[in-house]
């Protein structure tokens, strides 16, 4: 999904205008790992870096996108996020538990 919107962008707002992402720039949570990530991207050229910083263990992790483009629908890019991130979460875990299962 994530790719229809930064490479392909064939992702449709509401009007039906493609969207484009010029700009990104977030703090994210990568499960298992322990530093915050800073992602960032002009067009079709993006990065991740560690930071030397470590998620608390008391503290929830959160990501934060900041995205700057053209025909952008908030509401649609939120869902587009939640649903990779859940698919993302779903294949880990399937995979988890079919490596346990061949234990």
């Amino acid at each position: 999904m994530v790719v229809n919107l930064l490479w392909e962008k064939n992702i449709r707002n509401k009007d039906d205008d493609c969207m484009e992402v010029i700009r990104l720039k977030g703090l994210v949570s990568i499960k298992d790992k322990a530093k915050q990530v800073i992602v960032q991207g002009v067009h079709e050229l993006y990065d991740l870096e560690e930071t030397p910083l470590s998620w608390k263990d008391d503290t929830e992790r959160t990501n934060r996108l900041v995205l700057i483009g053209r025909n952008l629908d908030k509401e649609i890019l939120r869902q587009l996020f939640v649903a990779t991130v859940t698919e993302a979460e779903k294949r880990w875990t399937t995979h988890f538990k079919e490596d346990q299962v061949c234990l």
